[in-house]
């Protein structure tokens, strides 16, 4: 059932006009609460297919520039609405999702931001669901990448990981954490970031954390409603060619060490992560082999 009376939502979409793009937008207008305005921000010479306009409230913002950061920032600048949704052209969400999203804020106030719970899209758990396996294996992985302080949910850790709240395991609908994935993130327009904040060229892998670490420098609250859902696909790192891994990784690795010096940390558990990483890919890789044989 629609809800009748809730706030107008501007939802903004930096995309390259990916394949999903279309599906995502049917889900996100057959909500519970549907946006007012959806603002579809592709750069300048992207052709996205004619049924992305086939909605009264989806419009096409062309920009001047490529990258995520700055066409979300200029998607921001246009934003109508006093609440706004930054998403992921990749997302799906749930269909109350944006219902509890906007309560959640109503709750919390003028000054929070707040994401869904993540789901894998074929497994149906959380996407940031803890490891399993060996209990002490994994607690000395956690020691390596966080000290004593070991697995903490919704932190960002002294490797500079960003640990994911497992909404399988959470007692509370609402959780505060460090850190919001930017795939979905319902902000008020005074709270929004509205400078290309990441200068880096290519994908920006860590710009979701620059930019908590920039709305936490604004006093603003980050915060999981884990009734709120969002499910994607996932990728697992074993699935990847050799290239397309060392590629992923030397990215990853640059972003976050340029994070890391942006938000003045540093830690030698950093490169104890990637050494894991590395060594993880390599064994799934051989382990995958061993049964095609």
């Amino acid at each position: 059932m629609l809800m009748k009376h809730y706030p107008l939502i501007t939802v903004v979409i930096a995309t390259l006009g990916g394949k999903s793009l279309i599906s995502m937008l049917t889900k996100l207008n057959s909500g519970s609460v549907i946006p007012k305005e959806i603002l579809v921000c592709i750069p300048e010479g992207v052709v996205v297919h004619s049924d992305v306009l086939s909605k009264e409230n989806v419009r096409l913002v062309v920009v001047p520039c490529r990258g995520q950061v700055a066409q979300r920032a200029f998607g921001f600048q246009m934003a109508t609405y006093e609440y706004v949704m930054q998403m992921d052209d990749d997302l799906f969400v749930d269909h109350h999702c944006l219902e509890h999203l906007v309560r959640a804020s109503q709750i919390f106030g003028p000054n929070v931001a707040v994401s869904p719970a993540l789901i894998n899209k074929d497994s149906g758990g959380s996407v940031y669901k803890r490891p399993e396996g060996s209990k002490l294996l994994i607690d000395i992985y956690f020691w390596l990448m966080n000290g004593t302080k070991g697995y903490q949910p919704g932190s960002i850790d002294s490797s500079g990981s960003a640990v994911g709240v497992d909404s399988d395991l959470s007692e509370s609908r609402f959780i505060k954490v460090e850190w919001l994935a930017g795939g979905c993130v319902l902000h008020r327009r005074k709270n929004l970031v509205l400078e290309d904040f990441w200068s880096r060229p290519g994908k920006a892998y860590y710009e979701d954390l620059l930019h908590s670490h920039i709305l936490s420098k604004k006093e603003i609250i980050l915060m999981v409603d884990t009734l709120a859902r969002c499910e994607l696909e996932i990728v697992r790192q074993s699935s990847m060619t050799f290239r397309g891994f060392m590629s992923d990784f030397c990215g990853d690795f640059f972003a976050r060490r340029y994070y890391m010096k942006k938000v003045s940390r540093s830690s030698a558990r950093m490169y104890i992560y990637y050494f894991i990483r590395f060594v993880s890919y390599a064994f799934g890789r051989i382990r995958s082999r061993w049964h095609v044989l």
